[in-house]
C-alpha cells in the first residue's frame, strides 16, 4: 500500500500555454493546465501567471482546489453587482460569471473591480458526460 501523494494545498503543474492569474484552468491530456472553458471540466484556479513561452515567467503553476477562497476574474471586467454569497459559474476563458453551466463556488465577498473572492466548493469537477 502506498501513501498518499497530495494531502493538502495546491498542486503544481507546467502550463501549456500562458495562464493568466484568477483564472481557471483545466488539466489536458498532457497533464499540463490551460484555461478552462465554461462547460468543460475545471480542476482549480491560478493566482500567478505562467507562460512556456516567455523566459521571464515561470513554466509551472501552482493550482488551487477544493474548498479554499481565490480572486477570480470576471467575464466583462466588472465583477461589483456580484454580492457575498452569490453563486460563481465558469467562463469562456478560465474566467467567472453570475450565470452558467457549470458551478464553481460561492463569493466570500462583493465583488471588487474585476475580480470577485470566490471560495471553490467540489473542484476539481469533471465535464459533463457526452449524451
Amino acid at each position: 500500500m502506498s501513501n498518499p501523494v497530495f494531502t493538502g494545498g495546491p498542486i503544481s503543474f507546467d502550463a501549456s500555454a500562458r495562464v493568466e492569474k484568477g483564472h481557471l484552468v483545466t488539466v489536458d491530456a498532457d497533464g499540463k493546465v490551460k484555461h478552462a472553458d465554461a462547460t468543460g471540466a475545471i480542476f482549480g484556479a491560478v493566482t500567478e501567471i505562467a507562460d512556456p513561452a516567455d523566459n521571464h515567467r515561470p513554466n509551472d503553476v501552482a493550482v488551487h482546489y477544493g474548498d479554499v477562497a481565490v480572486k477570480l476574474k470576471f467575464a466583462g471586467g466588472d465583477a461589483t453587482a456580484i454580492k457575498a454569497g452569490a453563486a460563481i459559474f465558469a467562463a469562456a476563458n478560465g474566467e467567472v460569471a453570475a450565470t452558467g453551466t457549470v458551478q464553481v463556488g460561492v463569493a466570500a465577498r462583493a465583488g471588487k473591480g474585476d475580480a470577485v473572492l470566490t471560495i471553490l466548493n467540489g473542484l476539481p469537477a469533471a465535464a459533463p458526460a457526452a449524451g
